[in-house]
């Protein structure tokens, strides 16, 4: 009897231990189980971790090269590097192509940015692409270029553009409507016959003769000036005035040292013997529902342009006294002469040129659609 009880006993101190030994086995299965659950959770939160830095550095990189375009518009895409401070460094690159358009070249660029985090153990890549287009769509084909025709009170001096009706046709003034050359001081010459003092002795057109260097009535003229010239329709006008490099109130303050794209909101009135612009850095002028008046002695050398808005009625005109003139272009979508304004404008092929090659008049868009990140 005793020999059977310490046998029982025996039997059921093994099927403790037993169970013992596999309860902490089980315990230590779960505890490595946990332990590599958590160490995967851990990896995948640094993993995702990583790749918001590489990411955040690979759009710091992209973000720079597109305000280095913004700066200088004809950058070659060289390569450059930089870092944010505890997030990770990026490398930018760019590559280009040209697009030829019929007035005007614009350029296509695919940016591409590869940011890293900085423990180098993540790497995005993120790509996006530019237009750069001059602000200048279209070059007027005449040194005087107007929606509503010219009024018998006006009068002006044009030298004309040598192939603004084609190669060897000249062009001095375009209108929709009719050119009045039956009153007022009118004439038009060639750049030769003006460089050598004889625009009134050699004239292509005069008070009373009208030459074919005007052309009005004419059927194909623009719409719209405004988006003819700018590609911004006219209705959307504070959509161009936002692209100016100062928005003024008056022009008290142009000068020698003006330059770039100017937009200003009501008359305009340029004291005598100011230079505003050169050949090399010429200037575009928009006078918005306001008279222009450039006094004697006063040179603008670029494009001048006189805009009434679409919901205005009130008539405005420009008015050019003492030798003051305009080298370049002269634009007005609105009737001029009404109050005997006076134009002097001189077709200018390389300055006009330069307003949509040169980088101030230069800008930039990015393309929608065209970012992607892998």
């Amino acid at each position: 009897m005793k020999a059977k009880t310490t046998i029982l006993s025996t039997q059921r101190g093994a099927i403790v231990l037993t169970s013992v030994v596999l309860l902490l086995t089980m315990a230590a299965l779960v505890t490595l189980y946990t332990g590599q659950v958590k160490s995967f959770e851990n990896q995948i939160t640094l993993n995702e971790q990583n790749r918001l830095l590489a990411f955040n550095s690979a759009e710091a990189g992209l973000m720079k090269a597109l305000g280095v375009l913004s700066i200088e518009p004809y950058w070659d895409g060289a390569q450059f590097t930089g870092s944010l401070p505890g997030q990770g460094r990026f490398t930018t690159t760019g590559s280009w192509d040209e697009i030829l358009r019929e007035s005007a070249t614009q350029r296509l660029m695919t940016l591409e940015s590869v940011g890293q985090s900085p423990d180098r153990l993540s790497i995005v890549t993120v790509t996006e692409q530019a237009l750069i287009y001059p602000l200048v769509a279209n070059l007027p084909d005449a040194p005087l270029v107007v929606a509503g025709g010219i009024a018998a009170g006006g009068a002006f001096e044009v030298v004309a553009n040598p192939d603004g009706g084609g190669a060897g046709v000249p062009l001095s003034v375009w209108s929709d409507l009719d050119v009045d050359l039956l009153n007022g001081s009118t004439k038009t010459c060639s750049q030769q016959s003006f460089a050598e003092g004889n625009c009134s002795n050699s004239p292509y057109s005069q008070t009373g003769i009208q030459g074919p260097d005007i052309l009005n009535n004419d059927v194909n003229f623009p719409d719209d000036l405004l988006e003819y010239i700018f590609n911004v329709p006219a209705s959307q006008w504070t959509l161009l005035r936002n692209e100016a490099d100062e928005v003024l109130s008056t022009c008290t303050s142009l000068g020698a040292a003006t330059s770039g794209f100017i937009w200003v909101e009501g008359h305009c009135y340029i004291t005598a013997n100011t230079l505003v612009g050169n050949n090399t850095n010429p200037v575009i002028l928009i006078v918005a529902d306001g008279d222009l008046t450039i006094n004697s002695g006063s040179m603008i050398t670029g494009l001048v342009f006189s805009f009434r808005k679409p919901t205005t009625t009130s008539n405005y005109d420009i008015y050019m006294t003492g030798g003051a003139r305009v080298i370049g272009g002269v634009i007005a979508n609105h009737i001029l002469g009404h109050a005997n304004g006076y134009y002097h404008s001189t077709y200018h092929r390389d300055v006009l040129t330069r307003l949509q090659q040169h980088s101030s008049f230069q800008r930039l868009a990015r393309v929608p659609g065209s970012w992607r990140d892998y």
